[in-house]
């Protein structure tokens, strides 16, 4: 099933950048029936759309930036997640308290390539990879070198035991470190601020939101820093994105072209 990003992206790629009449309001539309019907049974979803609030045990003292203190947005629900991913704390929307990985799925359900659910640092999920990978590596290894010395071992006992041993511990290390999304698909930051726009736009039944599309929302590459993407959530959150969509929506209302 296709996430609320995939399929509101879908709409974006359905037009060209200058619509042709008519064009807009059936984007917007269609927008506004993938939020609804994501809506009906994602409490994260129905609390974004009605101006809710989303928070968790601590926020204060885990708020340094003064950022997660506001209303529910994708991007706000992305960075309580990441912060309570470890601790697996719960997760309040609009009074009605979800444990961490209800409110993951939620999300998940929305921005794909997230992978924000508690896992233990020592659980299968979480190292079942890294560890098929280390020893995988091993035993082929140990095999290469079993077959060209003189005995008729499958494998070299010594290979494994310390080549073993070291990949181990770097796959435990790697997978405790590393973060689990995948980096050859989108960011679920951009995607949450692409979706905090869209969804800005909808509340506000602003028909600007026919061309809210990923590629207006400004990323910050290869690395995300809190600075750059905080000041752009509470800018979304300020509409201040308005005036260059609606300039981008003058644009296509004045030209009955395509590109």
């Amino acid at each position: 099933m296709d996430t609320l990003y995939v399929l509101c992206r879908s709409v974006d790629h359905r037009y060209a950048h200058l619509m042709e009449a008519g064009e807009a309001d059936v984007a917007v539309e269609q927008k506004r029936a993938y939020f609804a019907t994501e809506a009906k049974g994602n409490p994260l979803v129905q609390a974004i759309l009605a101006g809710g609030r989303v928070s968790y045990d601590h926020l204060l003292a885990d708020d340094k930036r003064g950022f997660m203190p506001g209303p529910a947005t994708f991007f706000r629900t992305h960075e309580i997640l990441r912060k309570t991913r470890e601790m697996n704390c719960p997760i309040t929307i609009d009074g009605r308290e979800f444990s961490h990985n209800e409110v993951a799925d939620m999300f998940a359900s929305c921005i794909p390539n997230a992978k924000l659910a508690h896992l233990p640092w020592c659980s299968l999920g979480r190292c079942r990879i890294s560890l098929g990978l280390a020893w995988a590596a091993t035993l082929l290894v140990a095999h290469f070198i079993a077959r060209g010395q003189e005995n008729d071992d499958l494998f070299d006992p010594f290979v494994i035991y310390e080549m073993g041993l070291v990949t181990t511990v770097v796959a435990l290390i790697y997978t405790i470190l590393k973060q689990n999304r995948d980096v050859r698909y989108a960011a679920p930051w951009n995607s949450a601020m692409y979706l905090d726009l869209n969804a800005d736009l909808l509340r506000r039944n602003s028909p600007a939101l026919a061309v809210a599309r990923k590629e207006y929302v400004p990323q910050e590459k290869p690395f995300k820093s809190a600075h750059f993407y905080y000041a752009l959530a509470r800018k979304i959150e300020s509409h201040g994105m308005d005036a260059e969509l609606m300039q981008k929506l003058s644009a296509c209302n004045s030209s009955g072209q395509r590109l």
